[in-house]
């Protein structure tokens, strides 16, 4: 009985060893592959050696790597950026952990804070302002009908009448309830132009739950529909086919977001043409609170 008491105790004592050095190993393997271990700025700050940031995906490269990259000069953190077709499958991934951070328009950014209690929205820290533009974007065989939307997007900021609309339809928007649709005019033999609408980057360009596309832009073209004497037709598209609905004469102006710390020529696909910018936003960036 004696015998077997202790050859008990010594398999319990080598059980305990063995246990006690798998648990060391694993707590090794775990701070080693540690996604959020970091480093120290020459300031100091302590930072994420890689924080994973999510962009809404351009068919322009060079716009892609501008916004991804920007504000790494400052937080002293290396950064991988993850595009998304949508805004929903952006929001959603940073919901689950997926991306660290958005980066996107101020406006936007304020939006998803606003209408989600575990969204905190910043203005992106970089040495100087990261400004993005809200343009419309055509085929290059459509250069006059450009021209003239640009004059129409001239004559109002001119007279005040865009301020007024931004006031309205953007800040009057990001803290309350969704936008609503703007009511087109109709003239009898006019010209009709189709204006292609995504949804992603409300409030400017936002679509209801029915279907409707509502926000600024729309109220933006319902404006120029009067002054240009047109009539406005709308379809919904996705965001990352944009220049498809063009190509394709789905659409003969989509809305477009070009960077503008970059040459202009770098911010449009090619065989296309770009209106005046009608609206200027600073880049920001939307975190999970915690």
């Amino acid at each position: 009985m004696r015998k077997n008491k202790i050859m008990f105790l010594m398999a319990a004592g080598l059980a305990g060893i063995l246990l006690t050095a798998s648990c060391s190993g694993s707590n090794k393997t775990d701070k080693k592959d540690d996604p959020i271990s970091t480093t120290f700025t020459d300031t100091g700050k302590r930072v994420a050696e890689t924080v994973h940031v999510g962009i809404l995906e351009s068919p322009v490269p060079a716009v892609d790597e501008s916004i991804g990259d920007a504000g790494d000069d400052t937080t002293g953190a290396d950064s991988s950026t993850e595009k998304f077709s949508s805004l929903t499958e952006l929001q959603l991934s940073l919901m689950r952990g997926d991306v660290d951070s958005v980066k996107i328009a101020d406006c936007t950014a304020r939006y998803m804070a606003a209408h989600n209690y575990e969204f905190a929205a910043s203005t992106l820290d970089t040495e100087t302002p990261f400004n993005v533009g809200f343009a419309m974007m055509l085929n290059d065989t459509d250069t006059e009908l450009c021209d003239r939307l640009s004059k129409a997007i001239s004559e109002i900021k001119s007279d005040g009448t865009m301020k007024e609309l931004e006031q309205k339809y953007i800040e009057g928007y990001i803290d309350g309830e969704d936008p609503k649709p703007v009511k087109y005019e109709h003239y009898d033999d006019a010209e009709t132009v189709t204006f292609a609408f995504t949804g992603d980057l409300p409030p400017m360009d936002f679509i209801s739950a029915d279907g409707v596309p509502a926000g600024f832009n729309t109220a933006l073209i319902s404006e120029i529909g009067k002054r240009m004497h047109i009539n406005i037709e709308s379809v919904n598209i996705e965001s990352g086919a944009r220049t498809i609905a063009l190509y394709s004469g789905r659409a003969q102006v989509v809305f477009w977001t070009p960077v503008l710390d970059i040459l202009p020529e770098d911010t449009c696909p090619d065989g296309m043409v770009i209106t005046d910018i009608y609206h200027t936003e600073v880049l920001s960036e939307v975190k999970r609170k915690g």
